[in-house]
C-alpha cells in the first residue's frame, strides 16, 4: 500500500516566498538557501506556515503569523513529513 503526503497548498507557497525573499537579501539562490536550514530548522518554519496558513492569512500577514507561530515550534523530534517538504520546495526552485 502507498501513502501520498499532500502538503498545504499555502503554507507550502509562503515558505517558499520566504525563502525567496530570505535569499535574494543574502545574495544567494533559494535553493542554498533552502540547503543551509538545518531539519529542525525548517520543521519549525514549516510548522509556522502551516499553523498560519490555517487562519486564511495571505500576504504579509501570512508571515508575520508563521514567524510567531515557529517560534512556539516544539523543537523535540523533525516531523516525518519534513523531508517531503525540503523536496517539494528542492523541486520548486529548480
Amino acid at each position: 500500500m502507498t501513502t501520498t503526503l499532500e502538503l498545504p497548498e499555502a503554507a507550502l507557497t509562503g515558505l517558499r516566498d520566504r525563502l525567496m525573499g530570505t535569499a535574494a537579501d543574502d545574495d544567494k539562490t533559494p535553493l542554498e538557501e533552502l540547503d543551509g536550514l538545518s531539519d529542525s530548522v525548517l520543521a519549525a518554519y514549516w510548522r509556522g506556515y502551516v499553523e498560519a496558513s490555517k487562519t486564511g492569512a495571505t500576504g504579509q500577514e501570512l508571515h508575520i503569523a508563521a514567524f510567531g507561530a515557529s517560534l512556539f515550534a516544539p523543537m523535540i523530534a523533525v516531523c516525518a513529513e519534513i523531508s517531503a517538504v525540503r523536496n517539494t520546495l528542492a523541486q520548486s526552485f529548480k
